[in-house]
């Protein structure tokens, strides 16, 4: 797996793998949300955002095994795959969600993995890589949000270090958005 910047052909699956993201978290997303998921164009284009995509470029090592196994010539690299993609804000901009009480602050949003991949390890590499952008940029804390449900996200948060920070929490319409920080 690599991580990368996304590109104008990307767009269109990064749309589809996060709206699938979200959606099996049996999590409802409205018309207006499902729409503000998908418009990958707008937060590719924000001031002081980009968006990066993990891509699988290995062939399926279920069906590297068999062939090896079976004595058959391995199967060729998939032509590409997104597995996952997260929009990084560094120094504000429209897609950072919280009011910046530091100067430096800087946050992930939209963290999505395809849900066919999850358990692979792709969450916490999209979120090393922003967390390695961010300290290259200069920021000194990330702050990020999450919501009750997103219980497995929350893990790989506490894995990295990050702390719960409830009275920073917000309310999104009538979802709760729990903030989550590090000390970068």
């Amino acid at each position: 797996m690599r991580i990368r910047e996304a590109t104008k052909e990307d767009f269109e699956e990064i749309a589809r793998l996060t709206l699938d993201a979200y959606r099996a978290l049996d999590m409802w997303v409205g018309d207006d949300y499902a729409g503000h998921l998908a418009d990958v164009e707008s937060r590719a284009k924000a001031e002081n955002t980009l968006v990066l995509v993990a891509e699988d470029d290995l062939p399926n090592p279920a069906a590297v095994t068999a062939a090896v196994v079976a004595g058959n010539e391995v199967p060729p690299a998939p032509e590409r795959r997104l597995l996952g993609s997260v929009t990084l804000t560094i120094g504000g901009g429209p897609y950072f969600e919280w009011d910046p009480d530091v100067d430096g602050d800087c946050g992930f949003r939209m963290l999505a993995v395809d849900p066919a991949v999850q358990g692979r390890g792709v969450g916490p590499r999209l979120v090393a890589e922003c967390l390695e952008r961010a300290r290259a940029a200069g920021c000194r804390r990330m702050v990020i949000g999450s919501t009750e449900w997103m219980t497995t996200a929350h893990r790989i948060y506490e894995r990295l270090g990050f702390r719960r920070a409830p009275e920073n929490d917000q309310m999104w319409g009538d979802i709760r958005g729990l903030c989550f920080t590090l000390d970068l």
